[in-house]
């Protein structure tokens, strides 16, 4: 027969201490959103314009041209797939003044100007998403420098990257 010696019992743990530390830590909130970067629909300061406009040489008086109007509107209204800016000389301040009407893709692309030739009395007088139309007057011999008794319209239409031009141009300058 065999005896059995008692199991001691355990011995009872060392008593520790566990310390714990917290650490604050603020975390940034996240940025908002950025919204889209609005601009012009022909912004008369980019490079693209600047050099389409420093490329048409000067006017008949020797003069700059210079951007006085252009589509209006901006990125966030949505830009029409053409778009347009009127370059006027700046030689002359009277009714000879002449005007050139460049053309632009909305994503910026110089198209060239509708006619070779700046012509005096010229205004954009009507534009949809593809179209605008260009209004030309000038002058008979016996008309004033105010009134100009002669009128045409030239509708240039973007047709898959080229300007297509339909309508009466003024007599060669």
């Amino acid at each position: 027969s065999s005896s059995s010696a008692p199991t001691p019992a355990p011995a009872p743990a060392p008593e520790t201490s566990v310390e714990t530390q917290t650490e604050t830590v603020t975390v940034p909130a996240p940025a908002p959103a950025q919204p889209a970067q609005v601009v012009p629909c022909v912004d008369p300061s980019s490079l693209n314009v600047r050099t389409a406009v420093a490329n048409l040489g000067t006017d008949s008086q020797g003069g700059v041209f210079v951007i006085d109007d252009h589509t209006p509107g901006t990125s966030a209204d949505g830009c029409p797939t053409l778009e347009w800016a009127r370059a006027t000389g700046t030689g002359i301040q009277n009714g000879t003044v002449q005007s050139h009407v460049l053309f632009f893709t909305n994503s910026g692309d110089y198209l060239g100007t509708a006619t070779s030739d700046a012509y005096s009395y010229t205004s954009v007088v009507g534009a949809s998403d593809s179209t605008v139309t260009v209004r030309y007057r000038w002058l008979n011999e016996s008309d004033a420098l105010c009134c100009p008794s002669n009128t045409s319209y030239v509708d240039f239409t973007l047709d898959g990257g080229t300007i297509v031009p339909n309508g009466q141009f003024p007599p060669p300058n």
